[in-house]
């Protein structure tokens, strides 16, 4: 049952129990006479009728605040579930991103230079096969 419906229902038994009231209020009962007794007067009616406009007017607005709760419900479950996904597509940004920075440093350590190309060690062999090759012709000669 909607809540709507039991306002709805509360404010029918609320209106029964007025116009119950009234009758009770309003004199004798009276089999179907033209007694004045039993007819109502021009306030009874004017206050009868005043009250069961305001309360149509009440059920009016309440109807539609029920609705405009509901809609906004409707859309606030909707923005969970866009904000979810937008979370889980961060986080797979975050898990490639990660990714990208381990292949960046793998790949800096396959593009540094190895031992045998600094030059140090360039120096140093053009030294020895220098030297080597003088005493060579130094020996052959």
């Amino acid at each position: 049952m909607k809540v709507g419906s039991k306002t709805c229902i509360k404010l029918l038994i609320g209106y029964l129990l007025i116009l119950i009231l009234l009758i009770i209020t309003g004199g004798e009962l009276k089999a179907q006479t033209t007694d004045t007794s039993f007819t109502f007067s021009e306030e009874e009616v004017v206050k009868l009728d005043s009250i069961i406009q305001v309360q149509e007017q009440t059920i009016k607005i309440q109807n539609e605040k029920i609705q405009v709760l509901q809609s906004q419900l409707f859309n606030y479950n909707i923005l969970h579930k866009q904000d979810s996904i937008h979370i889980g597509l961060l986080n797979q940004n975050i898990t490639l991103l990660d990714n990208r920075i381990d292949l960046y440093i793998d790949l800096n350590k396959e593009l540094q230079p190895k031992w045998y190309n600094k030059p140090v060690v360039h120096f140093f062999l053009g030294a020895v096969t220098i030297t080597t090759s003088a005493v060579v012709l130094n020996l052959i000669q």
